[in-house]
């Protein structure tokens, strides 16, 4: 009978040990994870996040915004959670609809709120690098609006800032704008590269395509994550006069003729150079075409138009949520799960 009993206390400590490691950590942080890391967020982000890592904890975020746009991000608390200690990682995904300044100053709101628990370590994620297109001043008078950002990120008290294939990535390094904290600016072309592979008959006679000469590095990057030699950028000519575009593609070693063509950039918006560099390919023959990019950026329209080139395949990653039928995700939480494994 006492061995019966052992037995079934046993399987009943395992049942709790399970319960917490699937379950209890992504709802609340919990007063034993002292020295541990704990996901500040939302669950469909942070709370996914946590769930990659061994051991860690998930407090959400209670978004309020009033009717005069102000906004109250509240941290998700019992009386038994506490803070203090832990290494804190905020994770916030921007919302594709979601005012960026509005996201931004909850993201502010919320490392100021973390900071007054006394965390041994503050890092935060912004899968979307905000104001990376305004990395320094092409007319006088205007903001350096990188710097300035990292800045206030600073000031709200971060230890550590994580963003993925910022727009600086490759030109600039982003360490450059911070002063107080390390900076990392990690690639998603891997994971993009995992995917596509997967989804192409001949990934090895796949060509990378960049829509112009600032995204080569990104066509090498997905070339070699894709097995294949062959990548090129088409060449995007500017108009002084008129302000006009126009897109070539010249002097290949190799034929984009009855081949699959991966067009790859880190973010689009309107589309445009995207559609141009998808034109190209089809007057040169390629035998399908996919569009490919890290940060989906666009609206809804500007993705319809894109769909017109009749690609075979839209994809880019979830840095940015969105809801918009036609485009294939892939997800970069096991990236950012892997750095937090590695740095804490």
């Amino acid at each position: 009978m006492s061995d019966l009993y052992f037995y079934l206390d046993f399987l009943f400590r395992l049942t709790i040990i399970y319960h917490y490691k699937h379950h209890d950590h992504v709802r609340t942080a919990g007063v034993s994870l002292i020295m541990g890391v704990i996901l500040v967020g939302n669950p469909e982000f942070a709370g996914k996040i946590s769930e990659t890592l061994s051991s860690s904890a998930f407090v959400g975020i209670d978004h309020r915004i009033f009717p005069d746009g102000e906004v109250c991000p509240r941290l998700q608390l019992s009386e038994e959670d506490q803070l203090k200690g832990n290494h804190i990682v905020i994770a916030m995904q921007l919302e594709l609809n979601q005012p960026k300044n509005q996201y931004l100053i909850s993201l502010l709101w919320t490392i100021y709120n973390v900071k007054r628990h006394n965390p041994a370590r503050i890092s935060c994620i912004m899968p979307y690098h905000l104001y990376s297109r305004q990395d320094r001043e092409t007319r006088k008078g205007e903001p350096i609006s990188s710097k300035h950002l990292a800045s206030a990120l600073e000031s709200a008290g971060i230890d550590d800032f994580i963003t993925i294939n910022s727009h600086t990535h490759g030109k600039v390094d982003i360490a450059h704008f911070f002063t107080k904290s390390q900076a990392s600016d990690l690639s998603a072309i891997p994971v993009l590269g995992k995917s596509l592979k997967s989804r192409v008959s001949s990934p090895q006679e796949s060509i990378c395509l960049s829509p112009d000469e600032g995204a080569l590095f990104l066509a090498r990057g997905l070339a070699k994550a894709m097995n294949t030699p062959y990548f090129a950028a088409i060449q995007k000519i500017r108009n002084l006069e008129t302000g006009e575009i126009t897109q070539k593609l010249e002097g290949l070693s190799f034929e984009l003729k009855n081949r699959t063509v991966i067009i790859i950039d880190d973010l689009v918006s309107s589309g445009k150079t995207m559609i141009g560099a998808a034109k190209i390919a089809k007057d040169k023959g390629a035998k399908e075409i996919i569009l490919a990019y890290i940060h989906a950026v666009h609206s809804p329209p500007n993705f319809a138009t894109m769909r017109k080139v009749n690609p075979t395949l839209i994809i880019a990653t979830d840095t940015i949520k969105t809801n918009i039928i036609g485009l294939t995700t892939v997800s970069v939480v096991p990236l950012i799960g892997n750095w937090i494994e590695e740095n804490s």
